[in-house]
């Protein structure tokens, strides 16, 4: 066997080893059903109760987002939220689980290539994505009756493909700060809000001050979930959000090599210090 046949080897089997835990912990996959339908639907009902339906407040709202759809702007917004949730919680802090259960220095003792641990895990973070989002898909039809075209889904669906590798790559620079720092969970708090204030997630990146709309522009979710929500709300096509696929494919690579290039320093970091064996 090639050593490339062997390291995606290794590499399939690091994502099979993340499904299978979950699969182990069945009850784990309720909260991705429940929360993703409850809470984002919450959120729906308190915007119009404040705003009391008023046409001025929908039409203030549609001047800064592009829409007076308030459901489906919400809705897409909560399902990138758990998106980087899942990512940071799960491939971000792949390495620090195995640094708890003692198996870290045994991992990097195998034969298989040292990218393989570092990206490996994300790749079981793809079942549960896949079930949020269909959860707050089913959420639209079943609470609000809303449901866009097949075509637009389809679209949006090419979206969030093409946005993995982004994202994967965030997570991945995130789970090689482990190596340096160890417990990194209050860490993770802190991306995750920088993220869902900076990016559009939760309101409209116009509101932001201009210098953070600035920063936003450098950020993968910023682009990635404005291009789903003008493909559903707007009737933009993926030609249409070409230019912003582009910028996040180049942030896909920039960041990727920016994670290998931290890993591999800190992996030699830790070695001298010993900080594998440490947690």
């Amino acid at each position: 066997m090639s050593l490339l046949a062997a390291d995606l080897r290794a590499f399939f089997a690091a994502g099979l080893k993340e499904v299978r835990q979950q699969r182990r912990y069945p009850t784990l996959f309720l909260g991705q059903l429940f929360w993703p339908m409850l809470l984002p639907a919450f959120w729906v009902l308190m915007g119009r109760a404040y705003s009391g339906n008023d046409p001025q407040a929908l039409a203030a709202f549609a001047e800064r987002a592009g829409s007076s759809n308030v459901a489906i702007f919400v809705f897409v917004g909560y399902a990138m939220y758990n998106w980087l949730s899942a990512l940071l919680w799960g491939a971000g802090t792949a390495l620090r689980q195995e640094q708890l259960r003692g198996t870290l220095e045994a991992v990097f003792v195998t034969p298989a290539s040292r990218l393989v641990p570092l990206f490996g895990p994300g790749v079981g973070m793809l079942l549960p994505m896949a079930v949020i989002f269909a959860s707050n898909f089913l959420a639209l039809r079943f609470f609000f009756g809303i449901f866009p075209p097949i075509g637009a889904v389809i679209q949006a669906a090419v979206i969030v493909v093409l946005g993995i590798p982004a994202l994967y790559a965030i997570g991945a620079l995130f789970a090689a700060s482990v190596l340096r720092f160890g417990e990194v969970a209050p860490v993770v708090q802190l991306i995750r809000g920088m993220f869902v204030l900076a990016c559009g997630i939760t309101f409209p990146v116009a509101m932001l001050p201009l210098w953070a709309q600035v920063w936003a522009k450098i950020l993968p979710p910023t682009y990635i979930v404005d291009d789903i929500r003008r493909i559903l709300l707007r009737g933009d096509t993926i030609a249409d959000v070409a230019g912003d696929v582009a910028i996040v494919l180049s942030l896909a690579v920039v960041t990727g090599i920016l994670a290998v290039a931290v890993f591999r320093y800190l992996e030699m970091s830790a070695r001298r210090t010993g900080m594998l064996g440490q947690f």
